[in-house]
């Protein structure tokens, strides 16, 4: 192999401008929580370009009584007739009608503002913007790079600010109202009026904070089982007619039976930060350890050297992702490790250092030498070895196997590959990583110095905390370890036997399903959050990376969230690709192969020629080689932490998975993107789980309920729940015509 000069890039870790001092210190007066008004909207639209709103529907709730249902109108964007269809449909359904700026001037803003309601929505920074009557960019530090709407010439009515933060969030938030500051009494005792800034909920949000997926105003209706299900139409940007008319209205219902469902499950964990400021499962990992009195590592040490925190952030990679046989058709056994980042969290004993006032560190120089010069790989089936890992190594790479970060093959952005690395610059990285290089190079990197840290005194602030308020789910920051114990008690919950289709089983799959969310959400994210923000103009900075200071002027500013522990991040995801790394050795010592590896999970291929008894006898051996690495008591010990997912078994046709192995076969063609699927008797793949990265630039051809009848549809709980209708067909062809030999 030729070697190839790139230039590499690594983290950097860089002092934000630091905040004007005050004149003067004010105390800001708490501000009022939500009153128990709710106001559901949504608009319908044009289907051209500009999406013009046409008409809306709303609801008007005190409590959980309707007070009020009508619907707003653009009558720009009607015509005399649709509007006299309109009234009539009103009139028939019992609903207000008045035009769009009536209904901002007499509802909107009378219950969201002056009444303190929650405005509630699906997608809801669409509705918003559909109402606007003008927008410019949203202005202050926190919504830099936003959108500010205009929907009333009413100066006594504020703007709103939409700032997207994900595909699935958004923070919104009412902008000040000029002349509201606090009068004379209130400035000379040194206080501040706390601003109204809104209660917003976007159910599509919530809903992927407390299930962790991504769902259509339809899927949830079904997922959540409400009693008003979304209505299907072909009438978008059509002339207006009765049904379609309905339709909205059945949209305002559902969104609101969604919203009462996840309102309630919410409801369930007792939390102090109420539902409107929860924008992802990070927010719910966050609120317990609020709850917790956890206080965050960049408060208790916030004198921590900038230095070494950009040693920290230049040996961060992420998750591993690859391809290794690239487009062609093998038989695979699928495999994934029980929650990846949870137990290497545990096997690392993360939790002292989430909990304590501080990280030191030492010289391990010698003692990491003296440990990878000895290292076999019976060493990392040994517990207390994961304990000694908190370890950053300086090394000077010679051909050893290491994350780099550059621009592969004329890319015109950076990706990360496992590549045999040789600098001239000496670079740091998790000992996890020189651990992974010395048992799949076959000689340990050449270390110059290593830096142990340890977890100072716990913090004094701890408190337990009742996961869904379930004191048989009570936890002890301080005698438990947290994220260990969310995992035993998520097994503990998925065990217990209730009647099918039972209040108890729904109760049952909402705790196991919390469990989930809060160990992932409390094991990595929230440490490695960073949040760009643009700054009215240049500032000089201090940079820190790789050991080097180096000054710089900047535009953007990532500014570190409120959990940001920036070593918990490097750690747990460089000990992720070690499990990777022990996995691509058992298997290159089984005489095995593999398709593909995606963050804790690996596709091992039968090569040609092995028998499938054999070939499943090895990967069993393989799997059982991680047993002793497993962390949990309860009903989650003693098996190993890598597991055979179901896809692996055959299923029937209503969906659920029978016991018996039924041949799975892989088609991956890049990193995340790839194809699982069974072969039918007739010769048609079968799709089993598939991605839809790479997909997002296509718009959906026909939608779920008009596909092609020359593409058969997917058996009920074969296709992956992530892709829709037209991604599975065009997976479909993909292996098709790779079956057929011509990829």
């Amino acid at each position: 192999m030729i070697p190839q000069e790139l230039p590499i890039a690594l983290r950097a870790f860089v002092d934000g401008p630091a905040a004007p001092a005050p004149h003067q210190r004010h105390h800001t007066m708490r501000a009022i929580g939500a009153s128990d008004r709710v106001l559901v909207i949504d608009t319908e639209t044009t289907t051209d370009a500009s999406q013009q709103l046409r008409f809306g529907a709303y609801q008007l709730r005190i409590g959980d009584a309707l007070a009020e249902a009508g619907f707003f109108y653009d009558p720009e964007s009607l015509t005399g007739e649709e509007m006299a269809l309109l009234q009539t449909e009103a009139g028939r359904l019992g609903m207000k009608l008045m035009p769009v700026a009536a209904f901002i001037e007499e509802v909107f803003y009378e219950a969201t503002y002056e009444r303190l309601g929650t405005l509630v929505g699906f997608n809801l920074p669409f509705d918003i913007s559909r109402l606007a009557i003008a927008q410019a960019p949203a202005r202050g530090k926190t919504m830099r790079r936003g959108f500010t709407f205009k929907l009333s010439t009413n100066r006594r009515w504020p703007r709103i600010q939409v700032k997207h933060l994900s595909q699935r969030a958004a923070l919104i938030r009412f902008a000040m109202v000029k002349g509201s500051r606090a009068g004379r009494g209130m400035r000379r005792r040194r206080q501040r009026r706390a601003p109204r800034r809104g209660f917003f909920v976007d159910v599509k949000t919530a809903a992927a904070a407390l299930t962790a997926r991504s769902f259509s105003l339809a899927t949830l209706a079904d997922h959540l089982d409400v009693p008003s299900r979304k209505l299907h139409t072909d009438e978008h940007g059509g002339a207006l007619t009765a049904d379609y008319v309905a339709y909205a209205a059945r949209d305002v219902q559902t969104t609101w039976e969604c919203y009462v469902a996840l309102r309630d499950r919410f409801a369930r964990f007792g939390l102090a930060t109420p539902l409107p400021r929860i924008y992802s499962e990070a927010s719910l990992g966050k609120a317990h350890l609020r709850d917790m009195g956890v206080a965050p590592w960049r408060e208790v040490q916030s004198d921590f050297d900038p230095k070494m925190t950009g040693i920290i952030l230049s040996s961060y990679y992420g998750g591993r992702t690859e391809v290794r046989i690239r487009r062609q058709v093998r038989e695979v056994a699928y495999c994934d490790f029980l929650s990846m980042y949870p137990t290497v969290c545990v096997l690392m004993g993360l939790w002292r250092f989430i909990t304590t006032n501080g990280v030191r560190h030492c010289n391990a120089t010698e003692e990491i030498r003296d440990f990878l010069e000895t290292l076999t790989t019976e060493n990392m089936q040994q517990p207390d070895t994961w304990r000694l890992l908190p370890v950053l190594v300086q090394i000077v790479p010679d051909e050893d196997l290491l994350p780099v970060r550059a621009k592969y093959g004329g890319e015109t952005h950076y990706t990360i590959g496992l590549n045999l690395l040789m600098a001239p610059t000496p670079m740091w990285f998790t000992l996890a990583d020189c651990i992974a290089a010395t048992l799949l190079g076959g000689k340990p990197p050449k270390v110059l110095q290593a830096i142990r840290f340890e977890p100072m005194n716990r913090q004094a602030s701890l408190c337990p905390v009742s996961i869904l308020g379930n004191d048989a789910y009570r936890i002890d920051p301080v005698q438990d370890d947290f994220i260990r114990r969310l995992i035993e008690l998520r097994n503990d919950i998925r065990a217990q036997e209730v009647e099918p289709n039972s209040d108890a089983e729904t109760r049952r799959d909402t705790a196991q399903q919390a469990a989930k969310i809060l160990a992932n959400a409390t094991s990595y994210g929230i440490f490695i959050e960073l949040n760009p923000n643009e700054m009215s103009e240049p500032f000089q900075a201090q940079g820190y990376a790789n050991g080097d200071e180096f000054g710089c002027t900047l535009t953007q500013v990532e500014e570190p969230g409120r959990y940001f522990h920036p070593l918990l991040g490097t750690l747990i995801t460089g000990a992720a690709r070690l499990m990777l790394a022990l996995t691509e050795r058992r298997i290159r010592d089984s005489d095995l192969e593999w398709v593909f590896c995606d963050t804790d999970s690996m596709a091992i291929a039968r090569p040609p020629g092995m028998a499938e008894a054999a070939f499943h006898a090895k990967v069993k051996a393989i799997r059982d080689w991680f047993a002793p690495l497993n962390p949990y008591g309860g009903r989650a010990g003693g098996q190993s932490v890598l597991k055979l997912e179901d896809t692996n078994l055959a299923v029937w046709a209503d969906g659920s998975h029978s016991r018996e192995l039924a041949p799975l076969y892989c088609f991956a063609v890049s990193p995340k993107r790839y194809a699982m699927f069974n072969i039918a008797a007739d010769g048609r793949p079968v799709l089993r789980k598939a991605s839809a990265h790479g997909l997002g630039h296509l718009k959906d051809p026909y939608g779920d309920a008009a596909p092609p009848a020359s593409i058969a549809p997917p058996l009920a709980g074969r296709a992956s729940p992530e892709v829709s209708r037209w991604q599975h067909d065009v997976w479909v062809r993909i292996i098709q015509a790779a079956l057929e030999g011509h990829p």
